[in-house]
């Protein structure tokens, strides 16, 4: 190769290299907070730490709102559900004290069978006295 020609292959590929290089930096600084795609707000959120657990779970839930639903057939809900709400309610960790003491009443009905008593524990979360988010 002649030396003329290798100086030349070099700086056309130094010239290539650069050139790439300014593309990218450019492409990159180019980019504003416009482009930056924005999360949909209807994503589901973790809890702060120490929280995950002060939540009702969907299944649980959905016996919750079973026995909150007017004219509710509180003992019959209770005797096709109550091992599985037992263990819902129990999965309920929370740094409320008023959270705590609503399931510890409420679990302590269940168990006993009183569904008066579960009633009316119910009725603290329908009318918001006791609020516990879904899961």
């Amino acid at each position: 190769m002649h030396p003329i020609r290798s100086t030349i292959v070099r700086a056309a590929a130094g010239l290539a290299l650069a050139s790439a290089l300014a593309f990218s930096l450019g492409a990159c600084a180019g980019a504003t907070a416009s482009t930056i795609p924005t999360l949909p707000g209807n994503l589901p959120t973790v809890p702060p730490s120490g929280a995950a657990g002060a939540c009702l779970d969907a299944p649980t839930l959905a016996i919750i709102n079973q026995l909150k639903a007017s004219g509710a057939d509180v003992p019959g809900i209770l005797a096709a559900n109550k091992d599985a709400l037992v263990t819902g309610l129990n999965k309920v960790q929370s740094s409320d004290p008023a959270v705590l003491a609503w399931r510890t009443a409420l679990v302590a009905a269940i168990q006993a069978g009183k569904a008066d008593d579960v009633a009316t524990q119910v009725a603290l979360v329908a009318n918001g006295q006791v609020t516990i988010p879904p899961c």
